[in-house]
């Protein structure tokens, strides 16, 4: 072979290598800060994930502090690892970091696919759902890709200078944590799940409305009619139907087991909602009766949803002693109502206007209102989109201010 011949064979092999190093920088990059940022948003999500992996394993006790805080570990450490894999930040403790994660998914996912002790992995949370199969399968890509980058990803620059790195990890981590910020405080800024704003709960929730109801057991759901539940050693999936859950199918009860209409078609409500009936209620029990008094003199009627049974509902009624009404529903699907401990959700004529944790809510809201003007019509919707548009755009525009100076610095450095 002639030199010539010898130079452009390598220069050609050094292309498609920089192109196989591209292409797995945006298939790990975009995987990680899909993966990432859906945890973000909703740190409450990835918790009860965490706890369903936990309960598979025979872990039942675990503070709620501890499992929290490794779900927006893991949300941040995932999106900042994924930006930096794809932006070519840091680019040996990027593939490290991304191999070191793989290392970890790919056997938990072979034996998620195996044992199938949870119904998905929840890599995307609720924004997108993958089969065991599927999320196996893409694990395998992944850490085929991370094998690359680890071992030839230094073959090709990265978006930003070097001196620039370390504001864009700093930009990243800010970005990540205020989202999860948000998402544990307040509500989610982007609601993946079945009862978004506008959503109408007050449709029908009559059984034969409804296809039949899901449970599992030994890894097989089953599909049953509300007249023929399966005994206790099935658990509860959710609902199965021609509508999404949203649309009708939300069953609250009263003490005596009887369901009842809690969200009316017309008019405003408050609506308290309590997943867990522990202690939350207990030590907010006096500001929801000052919101509930206060609706009441708007002609709001108010009423609390706590997630327990009928006679759970009785002894919690005792303890908690609301002034105004209070029914149970599945705790499931309160948690995917709203997040958080306790929340508070206003429907204007069946539909949810907005819905917060109570805790996000001003505690001097009632006092700076005025005479004539109902407060709690106007609470902020945080989920509503304007606030992730203005996050992800000062966000994202911070990233191109970076990238255009790496730009131009590299253009001068060539002239």
């Amino acid at each position: 072979m002639r030199p010539s011949e010898s130079s452009n064979s390598r220069k050609s092999s050094a292309r498609t290598a920089q192109a196989v190093t591209w292409l797995c920088r945006v298939v790990v990059g975009a995987a990680f800060i899909a993966g990432g940022w859906a945890k973000c948003i909703d740190p409450y999500g990835t918790m009860y994930k965490m706890l369903e992996y936990l309960a598979a394993m025979g872990v039942h006790a675990m503070p709620h502090e501890v499992v929290i805080m490794a779900a927006v570990s893991l949300g941040a450490l995932e999106f900042g690892v994924g930006v930096c894999v794809l932006c070519g930040v840091l680019r040996h403790s990027a593939a490290v970091a991304a191999s070191a994660v793989m290392c970890f998914m790919l056997p938990l996912t072979a034996y998620i696919l195996i044992a199938d002790p949870v119904a998905d992995c929840g890599c995307f949370g609720d924004m997108l759902v993958v089969s065991n199969t599927a999320t196996f399968l893409k694990n395998i890509v992944l850490s085929a890709a991370c094998a690359w980058l680890l071992l030839r990803g230094n073959n090709c620059a990265g978006v930003f200078g070097r001196d620039l790195q370390w504001v864009v990890v700093l930009c990243t981590l800010v970005y990540a944590l205020t989202l999860a910020a948000a998402g544990y405080n307040v509500q989610p800024l982007v609601d993946f799940r079945d009862y978004p704003l506008g959503t109408d709960m007050a449709g029908s929730s009559d059984a034969e409305d409804m296809l039949g109801l899901i449970y599992r057991k030994d890894g097989v759901e089953k599909v049953f009619q509300e007249n023929d539940i399966p005994d206790s050693t099935w658990t509860y999936v959710g609902l199965y139907g021609d509508e999404p859950a949203a649309e009708g199918s939300f069953a609250v009860f009263d003490t005596a087991g009887e369901e009842v209409p809690v969200f009316e078609p017309e008019g405003d409500r408050l609506v308290f909602v309590v997943p867990d009936p522990g202690e939350h209620f207990l030590t907010r029990s006096r500001y929801t009766n000052e919101l509930a008094g206060y609706a009441a003199a708007y002609g709001v009627d108010a009423a609390v949803i706590v997630g327990t049974s009928p006679e759970g509902l009785r002894e919690w009624a005792l303890l908690a002693a609301p002034d105004f009404a209070a029914y149970c529903a599945d705790d499931t699907d309160l948690k995917t109502l709203v997040r958080g401990d306790i929340a508070a959700v206003y429907i204007r004529d069946g539909r949810i206007l907005w819905k917060r944790n109570l805790a996000s809510l001003d505690t001097e809201l009632l006092d700076k209102a005025t005479p004539g003007h109902n407060v709690l019509a106007d609470v902020d919707r945080i989920d509503d989109g304007r606030a992730i548009r203005l996050l992800s755009g000062i966000y994202l525009g911070l990233l191109l201010v970076l990238a255009a100076a790496t730009g131009v610095v590299r253009f001068v450095r060539r002239r």
